[in-house]
């Protein structure tokens, strides 16, 4: 694949393509069984280890590869980038290890989607194409994460799967400089490329329109997706910045007029619920019992009121972080008393003056504050803007791959006339 074509014919290679992807979607049903068991017997950093021992036995592979080809220095520089760019994403996700499985799992499909590829495509325009293919890929797999009861649809894994395939690739052309590509694109790759692009921009405009208002509809009308108003997470969900010089900044689902109205009405039903369950029966049922769909502004008050608890708890424990944990419950629950005023005071989560007399002297006010709670939500543009931006995305690439394979067909006519002496 690097100076000659594949062995195996082209049905073969895209078979191999299609085992990995199978591969990849079959363990979603069963990865947060084996998340749980993997923490329980040997701790989740294995997931880092494991991926992480993928990337050097790659490098290695790679390494040698290069050296037995004889290629430049430069290529030996780039490959060393790579790796050490693949080891800094996975080190950057040892918070939370098991998503590091997305970069070995994608690395891998790139070089498979590239190789069976190279049946047909012999440009430079391969590297892009197996790109978008992987981001595809990546893009449906957390579509039926989406679908699957527990597991949850994040962008984040998203733009890591589409990372992983980008690095691949860039390691193939920068580093291992197959030999059986050369030449810039001619009209039929770049169509190519426009149409894979409008693909990619539809499967993205597919998540950026689901809606929890959407969600709700369809688990409301189509009984087998009523299992959807139990999910914990939402594909995308549009909402408010807010910036107040008092609590910090941070973010809701609802306009201030909104809050203001809907605590008034509802605050003290919402101050029983937040009785039952923080510090009652438990935030996990709370979570599954009050959902974004359900509930939007109890689950909202909820997780304010977790977060401020979670941190006073922290802070009390005098460790290293205190002023840190001090400052986090301080200002959520500042948050909670201007914002959700009557669910908190009516509650027996409102503090007393000894208790805030003790965070706030444990508070370090000079320190900017932004609500982690909420942090998902897009704010600097509404839902109908950002499909109004895709619609014209999708439109360009479409109407330029057309016209580029027009204009390919075209010179290969005009080709075909020259040969035969027409």
């Amino acid at each position: 694949m690097l100076d000659a074509p594949p062995r195996e014919s082209e049905k073969l290679s895209w078979f191999y393509v299609g085992l990995g992807v199978v591969i990849v979607y079959s363990t979603i049903p069963v990865a947060r069984a084996l998340r749980e068991t993997v923490r329980d017997h040997v701790g989740l950093e294995f997931f880092l280890y494991l991926v992480l021992a993928m990337v050097l036995v790659g490098g290695y592979l790679a390494f040698r590869n290069v050296y037995r080809r004889k290629l430049p220095t430069g290529a030996k520089l780039w490959l060393l980038a790579i790796f050490s760019t693949f080891a800094y994403y996975i080190y950057a996700l040892r918070e939370i290890p098991e998503e590091a499985v997305h970069l070995g799992e994608y690395g891998v499909l790139g070089l498979l989607v590239y190789r069976a590829l190279t049946h047909r495509v012999r440009d430079f325009s391969i590297y892009l194409a197996a790109a978008m293919v992987v981001a595809m890929i990546g893009v449906i797999d957390e579509y039926i994460q989406w679908l699957t009861p527990s597991r949850v649809f994040d962008l984040r894994d998203i733009r890591t799967n589409a990372v992983a395939g980008a690095l691949s690739q860039l390691a193939i052309v920068a580093g291992l400089r197959p030999r059986i590509i050369s030449g810039l694109p001619d009209a039929k790759s770049w169509g190519r490329l426009c149409y894979l692009g409008a693909a990619v921009a539809v499967l993205l405009a597919l998540g950026f329109m689901n809606s929890p208002q959407r969600i709700a509809w369809y688990a409301a009308n189509l009984p087998p997706l009523a299992y959807l108003m139990d999910s914990k997470g939402m594909m995308v969900e549009y909402g408010h910045l807010y910036e107040d010089p008092d609590t910090g900044v941070f973010r809701s689902r609802f306009s201030l007029a909104q809050l203001q109205q809907i605590d008034e009405q509802r605050g003290e039903e919402v101050a029983r619920v937040l009785d039952k369950y923080i510090g009652g029966i438990g935030y996990r049922k709370f979570q599954s019992s009050y959902t974004v769909l359900r509930d939007a502004y109890t689950h909202e008050a909820g997780v304010h009121l977790f977060r401020r608890q979670f941190h006073l708890d922290r802070a009390r424990e005098k460790n290293t972080k205190q002023n840190k944990h001090y400052r986090i419950a301080y200002r959520e629950n500042q948050i909670l008393k201007k914002y959700f005023p009557t669910a908190i005071n009516s509650s027996r989560h409102h503090w007393s003056e000894e208790t805030e007399t003790e965070v706030e002297n444990g508070t370090d006010m000079t320190v900017a504050y932004e609500s982690a709670v909420s942090k998902g939500l897009i704010t600097k543009l509404g839902q109908n803007q950002v499909m109004a931006i895709f619609i014209v995305i999708i439109l360009l690439f479409f109407v330029a791959g057309f016209r580029l394979r027009r204009e390919n067909r075209k010179t290969v006519l005009v080709e075909g006339g020259d040969a035969t002496g027409k």
